[in-house]
């Protein structure tokens, strides 16, 4: 008798559930049935730089402090199908680097930081994989790649505002990201993390004939590569 009970209840529990979900307003159902549509993004960012040393100076670099940037950026998506999507979303990325160089063995200033400022125009193309639809919600990964150019020149030393190495202003970039999509009554709203990792060596090698005298910083770098991280706010 227990048990009918209890399958009986798990029926009556499962059937309502399934009305529900049946007759949950969907909002915003022309979004997915577009084969182009637009929006726009803002996201905020941290980037620093991978240092791979070369042991050929007594100075040692690695990761500074993480300074926080912004992104601003246009979406334009092609649909392929149902599940996919081809985005392109060109945008600029503001941001703010930093290594730290330690010298082995210690000396009076055993430490010296070194900065570097970057504005990216980011003209990235990804391809974006949507699980099916729950409600008003839609999880989503996407991957692809970019190439950025910075409108920053670091193509001098400056020591009095601690610019103690030169890198290149293009460079391309592996994008991996993931997020959500919620479907709001008029337009959708998502959520994305994205990873960006450089492809290239970004460092300068040469030294800069105009102030000598700071080689070591740049010897110490077998290279470098640029990596940011972003949370992005789409509106579509």
């Amino acid at each position: 008798m227990i048990y009918m009970v209890l399958l009986l209840a798990l029926a009556e529990g499962a059937g309502a559930q399934k009305v529900m979900r049946n007759t949950s307003i969907l909002n915003y159902q022309r979004g997915d049935r577009t084969w182009l549509h637009f929006g726009f993004s803002l996201g905020i960012n941290y980037m620093d730089y991978k240092a791979y040393l070369s042991g050929a100076s007594p100075w040692r670099a690695e990761t500074g402090h993480l300074s926080m940037g912004f992104l601003v950026g246009i979406i334009s998506e092609l649909r392929i199908c149902d599940d996919l999507g081809l985005r392109f979303l060109p945008g600029l990325e503001f941001a703010h680097r930093s290594l730290v160089y330690t010298h082995v063995p210690e000396v009076e200033d055993n430490k010296q930081f070194a900065y570097n400022e970057s504005v990216y125009v980011s003209m990235p193309l990804m391809l974006r994989y949507k699980a099916k639809r729950i409600n008003n919600f839609r999880p989503f990964i996407g991957a692809g790649g970019s190439y950025k150019y910075d409108f920053q020149r670091h193509t001098k030393i400056n020591p009095d505002n601690s610019v103690f190495f030169r890198t290149n202003r293009g460079d391309f970039f592996l994008e991996m990201g993931g997020g959500s999509d919620f479907y709001l009554p008029y337009f959708k709203f998502g959520v994305e993390l994205r990873f960006s990792l450089g492809m290239t060596d970004v460092l300068v090698h040469n030294p800069d004939a105009a102030n000598p005298g700071y080689e070591e910083y740049t010897t110490a770098l077998k290279k470098l590569r640029a990596r940011i991280f972003t949370v992005c706010f789409n509106f579509e």
